[in-house]
């Protein structure tokens, strides 16, 4: 037949169950000795170390490429090799395999602040777990050496920067000497020069002084003489006003004032006492104003000019005018005689230009010049220079408590005492699934010829399309003797199926194979 019937989840799960026996055993076998296998796979270790970075903001590019050099150095053949030739951490291997089995083995993790790398963590996995710490060790000694480098590097650029420092500070101190040389030559020959200019400047400040206030004079003089043509003429105009004082407005002014003040103080002596502020102020300006009115009526009955006029007022204000004029001019003449007094000489005629400042000193001035600009240039240098050195002496300092430098080491690495592998939990449950796989894998094989075959009534419908009437019951005969020897040698060919496979597996163990799976499982 080249077709066979589709079969049920339940046929599927009888032909299971006739060959429980061999699944049983190949799977139980495949157990046992892959359990045991896994049992002798040994422990791995880990030790780990931790290395922090420091140094400042405008240290970042610098930082990063250490960073990047020593983690690159840390994976280099030229630093693994001595590592491995020095503690063998792998047996029966050449140097290249093991180099190349450390570079798996060994894992550096870079943890990243933005673009700051702010600390390294360096991992090595060994079965042994004192060769993991002393690789661990040898690994992270790299960071001290690029300390070490660094350092070095620090103190070489300081002990250059001391000396350039001490030859800037000579040729400043040089230099120095030379300008206080010129300084001295040029201030003497300013004292002399000085002394002259200011004795011509105070002359020809007194004469300047004595001219302005001379000049000063004259014009008061004219003023004073213009005022009192001036008054003479308004004397001449307040005698021919009117005399009728009553007639002005004035008069009548003053009446009506006289009378609210009356008023006022009629009021206030119902309200306040003689001592009241305000009834005293009313009083005395009633009193003004009744010596106002008093004045007025003299002048009517001396038939003169009224007092209160506006030419009569006019007059006054010229008459006053006159007197300050007169008051500054006195005042001007006493200033310009202490001015005499004080510069007998300042009528002697003054030269026309100054003595120089600075005498000339021979060829000097361009070699001052010279040496001006040397000192400027080399002052400039000096400030860099000291503000590059104290930039080194903070890179120096401890930080947080740490030695100075670019690596700290805050995680030594040390002896590891729990396994980090293998899962064996993990093994257990694959190798699990592996055994029931295999054997059910076995006995489908072994049953897939019976798919073919007439084995129960279902067949026989399937195949002749007519149903099954009886079923005869099954009984022993020779033949099916002969089939329980053939289940016998097959159960013996599974036991030994079983047993190959375990002596594959111990021969996988002794190669270490499993080593190697577990290796590269992690």
């Amino acid at each position: 037949m080249t077709s066979f019937r589709s079969r049920t989840f339940t046929e599927y799960l009888q032909i299971i169950w006739r060959r429980k026996l061999l699944i049983f055993l190949v799977a139980t076998g495949m157990l046992i000795s892959t359990f045991l296998l896994i049992e002798r796979m040994p422990n791995v270790y880990e030790s780990r170390s931790t290395v922090v970075t420091t140094g400042s903001l405008t240290d970042r590019p610098a930082i990063n490429a250490r960073v990047a050099a020593t983690t690159e150095r840390l994976t280099s053949r030229g630093f693994l090799e001595p590592i491995v030739i020095q503690y063998e951490p792998y047996k029966n291997v050449s140097v290249d395999a093991a180099v190349a089995q450390l570079r798996q083995d060994l894992k550096i993790d870079t943890t990243y602040r933005s673009d700051y790398p702010e600390r390294l963590t360096v991992a090595y996995r060994h079965t042994d777990p004192a060769i993991a710490k002393d690789v661990t060790t040898e690994l992270v000694s790299v960071f001290g050496k690029m300390n070490d480098a660094v350092q070095k590097q620090v103190a070489d650029t300081a002990s250059g920067l001391a000396s350039e420092i001490t030859d800037v500070e000579n040729r400043l101190r040089s230099i120095g000497k030379l300008r206080s040389a010129t300084a001295s030559r040029r201030s003497a020959a300013g004292h002399v020069a000085g002394a002259l200019n200011s004795e011509r400047a105070q002359r020809i400040a007194a004469a300047s002084s004595i001219e302005t206030l001379t000049d000063k004079q004259f014009a008061l003089e004219q003023q004073i003489a213009e005022q009192n043509r001036q008054i003479q003429e308004q004397q001449r105009i307040v005698k021919l006003a009117p005399s009728d004082a009553r007639a002005s407005s004035s008069y009548g002014v003053l009446l009506v004032r006289k009378a609210e003040l009356e008023g006022q103080l009629k009021d206030y002596g119902t309200q306040y006492t003689d001592k009241n502020p305000k009834v005293i102020q009313t009083r005395n300006q009633l009193g003004e104003i009744n010596h106002q009115i008093a004045q007025l009526n003299a002048g009517a009955d001396q038939d003169s000019a009224p007092v209160n006029s506006a030419e009569a007022r006019e007059l006054r204000a010229m008459q006053r005018e006159l007197t300050k004029m007169q008051t500054e001019l006195a005042i001007t003449q006493r200033e310009l005689n202490r001015k005499k007094q004080a510069a007998p000489n300042a009528d002697v005629p003054i030269r026309s230009a100054f003595v120089p400042a600075v005498a000339p000193v021979g060829d000097g001035g361009e070699t001052s010049a010279e040496a001006q600009t040397d000192y400027e240039t080399l002052r400039t240098r000096y400030d860099a220079l000291l503000t590059k050195q104290s930039q080194l002496e903070r890179a120096q300092v401890a930080t947080a408590g740490l030695d100075p430098g670019v690596f700290q080491v805050v995680d030594e690495p040390s002896v590891p005492r729990i396994p980090v592998g293998p899962n064996r939990f993990k093994y257990r449950m694959f190798c699990v699934a592996l055994a029931l796989g295999l054997a059910l894998l076995i006995a489908f094989a072994l049953e897939i010829p019976k798919l073919y075959s007439i084995n129960d009534d279902r067949d026989v419908e399937y195949y002749l399309g007519v149903p099954v009437i009886a079923l005869i019951p099954e009984t022993v005969t020779p033949n099916e003797g002969k089939s329980r020897r053939l289940l016998l040698g097959r159960v013996a060919g599974a036991v030994l199926i079983g047993l190959l496979v375990s002596a594959a597996l111990i021969l996988m163990t002794y190669m270490e194979a499993f080593t190697h799976i577990a290796a590269l499982m992690r």
